[in-house]
């Protein structure tokens, strides 16, 4: 009798995977809300470990105050043994309270880094592999994307960037601070007793805002948990000599405000960055540079410890590009301005502006960009040799103890000469050095990669390559190890699975969203038109799932000018995750979803002929007999909602109108956020916001100068041509963006509506708004656009079975 309780559960267990007992559905927004992820996977340096961050199903999270960090609450690990000779080891909270996110190993593999996060915690803790152990420490550490935070010194020391104790950082802090200070404002307002004023100088006075909490940079001991504190500021990044005896750091300093003579661009710095190089043994702090601002993304150390390569502009009034220049750090703190003859330093800009130096190290020689275009760049050694640069994204890499070039299918020399094929995967720790990793990796670690071509793995020379069991087109290299790669793979159903690749062995380490192996996701069409310069284009049709023979489905417009497709986007694929007009949803309702391939010209944004490109590609569609080119709704979200609104004023043809988060009324680009107006310590980024008017996206000019166009291409100041039922939706976490457009409307008495989602910023995360959301988008298209098309019943499918264990749940085990 005593074993039927367990007979009981495996009854229970069996129904789950009954094959006559289910049928395939349409994707709805409860599995968009269901939605599980994998996070980084790492492999150890010596081979025995996989560790694999494993997201739960997103509406299990304890809160969503975190907003898109919400993920970190919702973070298992998975730690898997290589060689299969333990079971698999699990940290995971039942009620996804409680997060756990996987740092860096240690140099032997031995150790590794992991924080713990509750709702009111973040921790850093070392955790022994071979016995599961952790030993959690009083420490926050910094979590930033501009640089690493977290760094082993040796198998015993460990430096960190520590935040005050359990003082978030900034990405997660966004979700909540704003609601925690209004509180506490308000209550000052009503006590009578305390201003609930906030005060934000301009001019001369500017560094009198309030200024944020120093962190500190420290050494922690592994052992004992015991910890050293190097230095106090306001720390981003930071980059340790492969010697291990000094810490190089970059920190913000005073604000810098733009001056009117310049455009603004979005990633134009707001503090001025002061750079710091550590002596660990003695604790001696230099500052090698007091009057330079430095760049982002660029703190290299040769390969011997003896110098590190930096890049700086004498004043914040220079400008990068022409002000600019490189310097080498000595041993002594010294700092040495590198001659670079007549060439001019390269300068890369990401998408939002920001200036990155690109430099290396050829052995002890420093390793830099010139040239005057992207077509016409060089490595320049200093001895004034150049190598020529074959493609923007080739990165440095010391290999084998030579300095190599890493481009898309190989590693060259220096002169050239191709020697291997591939390319380098780590052990999936580059991502620790976040942004600047991916600019300008450390030559060092990225040599210490290994070359994955195809399912072989490069390993010194002159040894044969080792080669594992075949990789599926389809997955790709997240790890490797010494016999082995780590792969991830998204299959045609939208499930994802992490898989390790031995020599004639595949190990599957992780599925999830496997339940969407029975959703039918419908059909992606191509629909091939001409662009704004006559240039062949592709958009691309989501077609209702089982929609009935002959069907012509109503089509909503999906629309993000500016970008171009060559290929069907993630957000109509199975396995995308699109909270805000989810593309499947839409298409699980049974209206045809079209996303539009609408490039901008090479002279910038054309936005005034924007309805008349849709409903070119629109009728081209419908000349196919795909749609039907009579009902069509037009949405977006962010720069795709104003551009929704603009193209709304420009036609009547649009039955409906869904414009999420987007600015109608241009001068409010300019605006500080909710976070920064209460939070002035967290810096004042009027400059970011600007930017995004003058030469981002907008390229409306500066408004001081050009207010005209402000007023021309913003869809409030054209409301009355704007006739189509609209729905507008944002929340309250941004600026208010939507309330004057729709006031209009109402004036009007036109078909309108606004939602304003509470607790929820640019993108949204909680589980109840993103179902009214949906519900609030398929209303407005079933009322204004008509019914959706007719779809046949679905099929029956096959559920998970015992004879395929990849098909089962996760991996199950204690929690130490």
């Amino acid at each position: 009798m005593r074993q039927l309780p367990l007979m009981l559960a495996l009854a229970a267990s069996l129904a789950g995977v009954c094959p006559a007992s289910a049928q395939t559905h349409r994707f709805g927004v409860e599995d968009l809300i269901k939605r599980e992820g994998v996070g980084q996977v790492r492999a150890s340096p010596d081979g025995r470990w996989v560790v694999v961050e494993r997201q739960a199903a997103h509406d299990q999270a304890a809160t969503y105050r975190f907003q898109t960090m919400t993920y970190a609450l919702l973070t298992e690990l998975e730690i898997h043994a290589a060689d299969k000779t333990s079971p698999p080891r699990r940290f995971a909270a039942a009620g996804h309270d409680v997060g756990y996110l996987a740092g860096p190993f240690s140099p032997s593999g031995a150790r590794m880094v992991v924080v713990k996060v509750t709702e009111a915690t973040y921790r850093l803790g070392i955790l022994t592999l071979a016995s599961g152990a952790v030993q959690w420490l009083s420490i926050t550490p910094e979590q930033s994307q501009f640089g690493r935070s977290i760094a082993w010194r040796s198998e015993t020391e460990v430096a960190v960037i520590a935040r005050p104790l359990d003082d978030f950082p900034i990405q997660m802090r966004v979700g909540f601070q704003t609601q925690d200070r209004i509180e506490s404002l308000w209550r000052n307002a009503a006590s009578g007793h305390a201003s609930s004023g906030v005060y934000i100088p301009s001019g001369a006075t500017r560094d009198a805002r309030a200024q944020a909490l120093p962190s500190s940079l420290i050494l922690v001991n592994a052992q004992t948990g015991s910890q050293r504190v190097l230095a106090q500021g306001e720390w981003f990044d930071m980059a340790l000599s492969p010697d291990g005896r000094r810490l190089a750091a970059l920190r913000n300093a005073e604000d810098i405000q733009p001056t009117p003579d310049r455009p603004l661009l979005v990633g134009d710095p707001i503090r001025r960055r002061r750079l710091a190089v550590i002596d660990l043994d003695s604790g001696a702090v230099a500052d090698p540079l007091p009057g330079e601002d430095l760049a982002m993304y660029l703190m290299s150390w040769s390969p011997d410890s003896s110098r590190l390569l930096a890049y700086g502009r004498p004043s914040v009034s220079a400008d990068f590009d022409e002000g600019g220049r490189y310097w080498l750090i000595g041993r002594d703190g010294r700092a040495t301005r590198l001659d670079t003859g007549t060439d001019r330093p390269w300068l890369q800009r990401t998408w939002d502006g920001v200036a990155i130096p690109l430099g290396s190290w050829d052995g002890t020689r420093p390793l830099i960009q010139v040239g005057e275009t992207d077509q016409n760049r060089h490595w320049r050694r200093d001895d004034g040799a150049r190598f020529p640069v074959k493609e923007s994204g080739e990165r440095i890499a010391r290999f084998e103890g030579q300095t190599m070039v890493q481009r898309r299918d190989g590693l060259y020399a220096l002169d050239g000469a191709k020697a291997v094929s591939g390319r380098l995967v780590d052990l999936g720790q580059m991502s620790d050095g976040a942004n600047p990793a991916q600019w300008n990796p450390n030559p060092v670690l990225f040599g210490q990669g290994s070359v994955i071509d195809g399912a072989c793995i490069h390993t010194a020379a002159p040894s044969p390559p080792v080669c594992v069991s075949p990789i599926p087109e389809g997955e790709r290299p997240l790890a490797a190890l010494p016999s082995g790669i780590v792969t991830t793979g998204l299959d045609e159903r939208g499930v994802t699975t992490v898989r390790l690749h031995t020599l004639g062995e595949v190990q599957t380490l992780t599925t999830v969203n496997a339940a969407w192996r029975d959703i039918d996701w419908g059909r992606v069409e191509p629909v091939a038109h001409l662009g704004p310069e006559g240039q062949s284009l592709t958009s691309w049709l989501l077609l209702p799932p089982n929609m009935a023979v002959g069907e012509r489905p109503p089509v909503v417009v999906q629309i993000y000018p500016g970008a171009t497709l060559s290929a069907p986007p993630a957000t109509i694929l199975p396995g995308s995750r699109n909270p805000q007009n989810n593309p499947s949803v839409i298409a699980g309702a049974g209206y045809a979803v079209l996303i539009a391939n609408l490039p901008h010209p090479a002279s910038g944004p054309r936005m005034d002929d924007l309805a008349e490109r849709i409903f070119a590609i629109v009728d081209e569609a419908g000349r196919r007999g795909l749609i039907d080119p009579d009902r069509v709704a037009v949405t977006g979200h962010s720069y795709g909602a104003y551009s929704s609104l603009r193209a709304a004023t420009q036609s009547d043809r649009f039955k409906a109108v869904i414009a999420t988060s987007g600015y109608p009324e241009l001068t409010r680009s300019m605006e500080l956020p909710p976070f920064f107006r209460v939070s002035p310590d967290e810096g004042v980024p009027v400059g970011q916001m600007a930017g995004w008017g003058e030469t981002g996206q907008g390229r409306f000019g500066a408004f001081s100068t050009s207010p005209e166009n402000y007023v021309a291409q913003s869809p409030l100041f054209s409301v009355e041509r704007l006739r189509s039922p609209t729905l507008l939706a944002e929340g309250d976490q941004e600026n208010a963006r939507m309330g004057a457009l729709f006031s209009a409307l109402y004036r009007l008495n036109r078909e309108a509506a606004l939602v304003t989602y509470y607790g929820e910023g640019h993108v949204y995360e909680s589980p109840g708004n993103v179902r009214d959301l949906h519900a609030r988008i398929l209303d407005w298209l079933a009322r204004y656009l008509g019914p959706p098309a007719r779809l046949e019943p679905l099929r029956p499918a096959p559920r998970p079975d015992l004879e395929h264990p990849e098909q089962q749940g996760p991996v199950g085990a204690g929690t130490p």
